[in-house]
């Protein structure tokens, strides 16, 4: 539902939306498409920027909320390098599974007719 703001404009609804926190920026999508692509390995910054394909200055912007959201964990560090991957015990993470099946079947649905 859009509300007026103080100028009587109407603010979108995403602005306070339940996904905007979880998926951001385009960039936040790419993020957590890797992460869901590669569950159960641990992944370094520079090869989830290059699954991504985004800066790994910008994994770095996006890691810190997605942490806290319960999405991605820090699983241990290899050779001073960060490791990370999708959090299996995170509710958000599963659904993110599920949500990538459910669209991938219905693409293909789509291509089919």
């Amino acid at each position: 539902m859009a509300l007026a703001n103080e100028d009587g404009d109407l603010d979108s609804y995403a602005e306070d939306s339940p996904f905007t926190p979880l998926f951001g920026q385009p960039a936040r999508t790419k993020i957590l498409a890797a992460f869901v692509s590669e569950r159960g390995r641990d992944l370094n910054v520079s090869y989830v920027a290059k699954l991504a394909g985004v800066a790994r200055s910008t994994v770095y912007d996006h890691l810190d909320d997605l942490q806290e959201l319960g999405v991605v964990e820090h699983t241990r560090d290899v050779g001073g390098s960060p490791m990370y991957q999708l959090n299996e015990d995170s509710d958000i993470a599963e659904e993110l599974v599920r949500l990538e099946g459910v669209t991938l079947s219905r693409l293909f649905e789509m291509d089919d007719s």
